[in-house]
């Protein structure tokens, strides 16, 4: 007899439009909202027992990111060119209907790749690369009633922004930056305290080699969790490194193998163990660790051996611990799109009778 195996095959996701890309996922009520891009407009759908549901357009745009309120409201942010320059926008999903695109960044410079998390109080917070001061940096951006903030994070020069919110409600925003020494990438990350930015702290802190891409997610445990790909000997390896009380942990390694990694994605299920995701030559790896400090990683599991062409893939968790995840990839005419996979969650849940 073969072995359980608690994935899904890949399936495509019917009535996606030629080229889709950029997918990002969301929990609403057990049921994945996935949002994407094709052809410069924002699309989404969701998953219910029926399956997916029809496609609906969002509005124009690209590099969406979702997050889901405890009241049920979807919110999406992305880019989008407008007048010449790009911004950020952000739109919310209510009782089935798309409300109207409302600028975020609001700059002279070019504002992309946009993130965005929801604090405990309900506050939604978002980071995005802008280039107005003539070079990129972070901002942060926070919604106040009906506006938005926009103001750049002290000191955190650089691209490709991360975002988590702890349970306390510290806010921490990872990047990566080039440095003008080594001209190597590195990752950084800022922590808000109380309302007031600490200085970047260095967590990669490996100048000889770019380290690219951190992604970051919190635990119901108040702690922060970063991984990112980093070079070493020509490919890339998928690290990992918490952030202890007063400083970040030394880096280890999540992907174990001389194979290339990259596209590493991270999420807690609601016991707070860490899960992380990503592409290992060609195959879609998934791990388990616990949250407690210098845990071990569980062993890998392979979730698809078979996954040559694949160029990005989103990672969502649902509360009841299944694990659900979108690849996008090119098919046979060089068109992206995109694959649906589910994991049954990794601690069953079970139900108690009391005996009388």
């Amino acid at each position: 007899m073969s072995a359980h195996n608690p994935w899904t095959t890949s399936a495509p996701i019917p009535g996606t439009q030629a080229d889709s890309h950029a997918p990002a996922l969301a929990i609403v009520k057990e049921k994945p909202h996935l949002a994407w891009t094709s052809n410069r407009v924002l699309y989404h759908a969701c998953l219910t027992a029926e399956g997916w549901s029809s496609p609906v357009r969002v509005a124009s745009g690209e590099q969406p990111t979702l997050a889901a309120a405890p009241d049920g409201r979807l919110h999406c942010l992305f880019a989008n060119q407008f007048a010449g320059n790009y911004e950020i926008y952000h739109v919310y999903w209510d009782d089935g209907r798309w409300s109207l695109p409302q600028n975020v960044s609001r700059t002279r410079g070019a504002s992309t790749h946009p993130v965005l998390a929801i604090a405990p109080d309900g506050a939604l917070h978002a980071a995005w690369s802008d280039n107005t001061p003539g070079y990129s940096v972070i901002y942060h951006g926070q919604q106040r009633e009906v506006f938005w903030s926009s103001v750049p994070i002290p000191n955190a020069r650089g691209s490709m922004p991360a975002l988590a919110i702890t349970p306390n409600g510290d806010l921490y925003i990872a990047w990566q930056d080039r440095l003008s020494d080594t001209q190597r990438y590195d990752v950084f990350c800022s922590i808000c305290h109380d309302g007031a930015w600490g200085i970047p702290e260095l967590v990669s802190d490996k100048p000889e080699a770019h380290s690219l891409n951190p992604r970051l997610v919190t635990n119901v445990q108040g702690g922060c969790h970063m991984v990112w790909q980093e070079e070493e000997a020509g490919i890339y390896r998928v690290r990992h490194a918490d952030r202890r009380p007063n400083s970040w942990a030394r880096p280890v390694d999540v992907s174990e193998t001389d194979a290339d990694c990259r596209l590493g994605r991270i999420a807690a299920n609601r016991q707070g163990f860490l899960q992380a995701v990503w592409l290992e030559g060609q195959a879609l790896n998934h791990r388990v660790r616990s949250p407690e400090y210098d845990a071990p990683w569980w062993d890998p599991e392979t979730v698809c051996s078979e996954c040559q062409g694949l160029s990005d893939l989103a990672l969502a968790i649902s509360r009841a611990g299944a694990v659900h995840l979108v690849t996008c990839g090119f098919d046979g005419v060089g068109s992206r799109c995109l694959y649906y996979i589910q994991r049954e969650p990794v601690f069953k849940q079970t139900t108690f009778i009391p005996i009388g």
